[in-house]
């Protein structure tokens, strides 16, 4: 379904920004308004015609609310909180006013109950112009946002596209830092996944400025060399590595009595498998594979 777009006109017709006259474009026996002069290069923060979908952020006692159709539009980046939009040429349809006033709860132009702010579409936010529940702060799209200009939920900090992000400007889920382009990342301005520092490109470092994967350290490139049991694994990658079920568990002791033979197989046959290691780690010893039939 097409999205409706809307203009808030002041009330004696004139725009409460630029003072610009509707008079001679609003629609007349069920017909659409002429269309508004256009204006070449429109662009959002410069000179347009500026509509949104959200008429309520923009409303205030007496304005008229217009439907309206859009020429030439530019929209915030893909993902960014979108509070209006900039069009070349736009012509009223119809009068909404009557029809969408009364879907405002209370006097600051909330759309749902329990709100200390203004402006909102949801439920109980404490700010401004959020569309969601529960958000401290103001131009949240989405649930449970502590700050500012998220879009997502349970953000903490200004300008997230994502969700369960502690920092700013994140662009991905669940990181605690700021600029990182992906998700799960602690740090700050990492682009890819689950980096633990700063300014890498890649997945899985664990340090600053690596170019590439699973690094622990600084300024390498390309794939970190994969160690198991101490030793390097020639021709292997950490991504070709699954390790047996019972090995993904919390407990392996217990784990170990209740997996399969294949398993505890496939175990052994791990690259430098080393039993003095093993127990060490898992206390799993070498007689527990004997006693099980494996050995």
């Amino acid at each position: 379904m097409e999205e409706k777009y809307y203009k808030v006109v002041g009330g004696e017709m004139l725009s409460p920004c630029t003072r610009f006259d509707y008079s001679p474009y609003l629609p007349k026996g069920g017909e659409p308004g002429a269309w508004l002069p256009k204006i070449e290069n429109a662009k959002l923060s410069k000179d347009g015609y500026y509509v949104s979908k959200r008429w309520n952020m923009w409303y205030s006692a007496g304005a008229r609310i217009f439907e309206v159709e859009v020429r030439f539009p530019e929209k915030p980046e893909s993902g960014a909180f979108e509070d209006q939009i900039c069009c070349g040429q736009i012509r009223l349809l119809r009068d909404a006013t009557s029809e969408l006033v009364p879907l405002l709860s209370d006097k600051n132009a909330n759309i749902g109950a329990g709100n200390t702010g203004s402006c909102n579409i949801g439920d109980c936010n404490s700010g401004d112009r959020n569309i969601g529940s529960r958000n401290t702060g103001k131009l949240n799209l989405g649930d449970f946002n502590t700050g500012d200009s998220n879009a997502g939920i349970d953000n903490v900090g200004d300008f997230n596209i994502g969700s369960g992000n502690v920092g700013s400007r994140n662009k991905g889920h669940s990181n605690a830092g700021d600029f990182n382009a992906g998700s799960y990342n602690s740090g700050s301005r990492n682009k890819g996944n689950a980096n633990s520092g700063s300014f890498n490109i890649g997945n899985r470092n664990t340090g600053n400025w690596n170019v590439g994967n699973c690094h622990c350290g600084y300024f390498n490139e390309g794939e970190a060399p994969l160690y198991m049991f101490g030793k390097p694994v020639e021709g292997a990658k950490f991504s070709q590595i699954v390790l047996p079920k019972w090995l993904n568990k919390p407990d392996p002791k217990a784990a170990f009595e209740s997996a399969s033979d294949a398993e505890l197989r496939r175990t052994l046959e791990l690259p430098n498998f080393d039993f003095g290691a093993f127990k060490r780690i898992t206390g799993v010893s070498r007689a527990d594979f004997e006693r099980r039939g494996i050995l």
